[in-house]
């Protein structure tokens, strides 16, 4: 895959239906081992509903992305531009990036994540924060390597998530700095 042939489109209400379905898709192969049963399958369905789903992608603080290779999605992101967090201020949250597994380690997500920070920076945001999970090596390392830093160790408050597994890790990125 080439990189360069990536195509990015910022979803509208129309595109509920289309974003639900790619962010099942990219979400599910993951984070089968983070819920008991049945949760999973709650938790997707309470947050891609459509009704909820076409009222947020109306809302202006808000952008999803889907990223698309050779017309087929292939991630998705979603940001918030105005959302504090205590110690950080002015700030935009990267609430999801996920990619589909096939081009997993292919800079998809590195570019939703550029997207998204060169966005909050266009906004005049001081931050760019977002959550992962504890046990998410690769991603952590990624995060990190494109300049965020842990500020705050929290959990994962949602029903049905396996015991041992509700580590999170918030980071931020001074959006400032150059870079």
């Amino acid at each position: 895959m080439a990189i360069d042939e990536l195509e990015f489109r910022t979803c509208v209400p129309a595109n509920a239906g289309l974003l639900r379905q790619v962010a099942i898709s990219c979400y599910a192969p993951y984070y089968q081992d983070l819920w008991e049963p049945g949760g999973m399958d709650v938790y997707l369905n309470t947050l891609y509903e459509p009704v909820a789903l076409a009222s947020e992608l109306a809302d202006p603080n808000l952008r999803f992305e889907i990223a698309y290779l050779r017309s087929e999605p292939v991630g998705f992101s979603k940001v918030h531009f105005r959302c504090d967090r205590a110690g950080t201020a002015n700030a935009a949250y990267l609430e999801r990036v996920y990619v589909a597994p096939a081009v997993t380690g292919a800079g998809v997500g590195r570019r939703l994540i550029q997207r998204m920070i060169d966005g909050a920076r266009g906004k005049g945001r001081d931050w760019i924060w977002l959550q992962a999970m504890a046990d998410a090596e690769k991603p952590l390392e990624r995060y990190r390597a494109l300049g965020f830093v842990e500020c705050e160790r929290t959990r994962l408050d949602l029903p049905k998530v396996r015991p041992g597994r509700a580590g999170m890790v918030v980071l931020r990125k001074d959006l400032r700095a150059n870079g």
